[in-house]
Protein backbone atom coordinates (compact mmCIF):
# COMPACT_ATOMS: atom_id res chain seq x y z
CA UNK A 1 0.00 0.00 0.00
CA UNK A 2 1.39 3.15 -0.68
CA UNK A 3 0.16 4.91 2.56
CA UNK A 4 0.50 2.15 4.84
CA UNK A 5 1.06 2.94 8.26
CA UNK A 6 4.00 2.21 10.08
CA UNK A 7 4.83 0.29 13.17
CA UNK A 8 6.55 2.26 15.65
CA UNK A 9 9.45 -0.04 15.53
CA UNK A 10 9.53 0.98 11.56
CA UNK A 11 9.48 4.71 12.48
CA UNK A 12 11.89 4.60 14.82
CA UNK A 13 14.23 2.36 12.69
CA UNK A 14 13.59 5.37 10.15
CA UNK A 15 14.67 7.69 12.44
CA UNK A 16 17.96 5.75 13.62
CA UNK A 17 18.92 5.89 10.00
CA UNK A 18 18.47 9.72 9.94
CA UNK A 19 20.04 10.22 13.14
CA UNK A 20 17.09 11.94 14.87
CA UNK A 21 18.14 11.76 18.81
CA UNK A 22 15.91 14.72 19.58
CA UNK A 23 13.01 12.30 18.64
CA UNK A 24 14.26 9.12 19.59
CA UNK A 25 14.98 10.41 22.88
CA UNK A 26 11.23 10.97 23.13
CA UNK A 27 9.98 7.39 23.47
CA UNK A 28 12.20 7.40 26.34
CA UNK A 29 8.99 8.23 28.19
CA UNK A 30 6.35 6.03 26.61
CA UNK A 31 5.25 2.52 27.28
CA UNK A 32 7.23 -0.62 27.80
CA UNK A 33 6.75 -1.26 24.22
CA UNK A 34 7.83 1.96 23.11
CA UNK A 35 10.94 1.57 25.11
CA UNK A 36 11.71 -2.44 23.80
CA UNK A 37 11.53 -1.03 20.32
CA UNK A 38 13.67 1.75 20.40
CA UNK A 39 16.05 -0.54 22.16
CA UNK A 40 16.00 -2.65 19.40
CA UNK A 41 16.23 0.08 17.12
CA UNK A 42 19.08 1.97 18.28
CA UNK A 43 20.88 -1.57 18.04
CA UNK A 44 21.52 -0.66 14.47
CA UNK A 45 23.49 2.13 15.37
CA UNK A 46 27.36 1.90 16.96
CA UNK A 47 26.86 6.26 17.07
CA UNK A 48 27.33 8.02 20.73
CA UNK A 49 23.78 8.75 20.49
CA UNK A 50 22.36 5.61 20.51
CA UNK A 51 24.61 4.46 22.51
CA UNK A 52 23.77 6.57 24.79
CA UNK A 53 20.10 6.07 25.07
CA UNK A 54 20.88 2.33 25.72
CA UNK A 55 22.68 2.77 28.73
CA UNK A 56 19.34 4.97 30.29
CA UNK A 57 17.62 2.06 28.91
CA UNK A 58 19.54 -0.29 30.98
CA UNK A 59 18.96 1.41 33.72
CA UNK A 60 15.61 0.49 34.17
CA UNK A 61 14.68 -2.30 36.08
CA UNK A 62 12.02 -3.52 34.15
CA UNK A 63 12.95 -7.73 32.83
CA UNK A 64 11.94 -6.95 29.21
CA UNK A 65 13.11 -3.30 28.70
CA UNK A 66 16.20 -4.28 30.02
CA UNK A 67 16.43 -7.41 27.69
CA UNK A 68 16.04 -5.77 24.88
CA UNK A 69 18.71 -3.06 25.55
CA UNK A 70 21.55 -5.72 26.61
CA UNK A 71 20.61 -7.34 23.40
CA UNK A 72 21.39 -4.15 21.07
CA UNK A 73 24.14 -3.13 23.31
CA UNK A 74 25.63 -6.52 22.50
CA UNK A 75 26.04 -5.20 19.15
CA UNK A 76 27.35 -1.89 19.19
CA UNK A 77 28.55 -1.23 22.45
CA UNK A 78 32.29 -1.52 23.58
CA UNK A 79 34.26 -1.95 27.09
CA UNK A 80 33.41 1.74 27.95
CA UNK A 81 29.86 0.45 28.12
CA UNK A 82 30.77 -3.11 30.29
CA UNK A 83 32.37 -0.99 32.54
CA UNK A 84 28.93 1.08 33.27
CA UNK A 85 27.56 -2.15 33.41
CA UNK A 86 29.26 -3.30 35.99
CA UNK A 87 28.45 -0.29 37.94
CA UNK A 88 24.78 -1.12 37.10
CA UNK A 89 24.77 -4.57 37.97
CA UNK A 90 26.13 -4.02 41.44
CA UNK A 91 23.28 -1.73 42.44
CA UNK A 92 20.71 -4.89 41.37
CA UNK A 93 19.45 -7.02 44.61
CA UNK A 94 21.06 -10.32 44.40
CA UNK A 95 17.70 -11.64 44.55
CA UNK A 96 16.87 -10.37 41.06
CA UNK A 97 19.30 -13.60 39.41
CA UNK A 98 17.31 -13.07 36.26
CA UNK A 99 17.90 -9.45 35.76
CA UNK A 100 21.51 -9.92 37.05
CA UNK A 101 22.64 -12.98 34.53
CA UNK A 102 21.62 -10.08 31.79
CA UNK A 103 23.69 -8.00 32.53
CA UNK A 104 26.51 -9.83 33.45
CA UNK A 105 25.60 -11.80 29.42
CA UNK A 106 26.02 -8.73 27.92
CA UNK A 107 29.44 -7.44 30.19
CA UNK A 108 30.77 -10.55 28.73
CA UNK A 109 29.65 -10.50 24.93
CA UNK A 110 31.29 -6.65 25.55
CA UNK A 111 34.89 -7.83 26.23
CA UNK A 112 34.83 -9.98 23.89
CA UNK A 113 33.97 -7.40 21.17
CA UNK A 114 36.75 -5.76 22.50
Amino acid sequence: MLFSKKTPEEKMEKLVHRKAWGELSEYMFKDKEHKIALAQALGTSETEEAIDLLMELVESKDQDILEAACESLKKVGDDHNATELLRILQTIPEENEPLRKKISETIQALHKRG
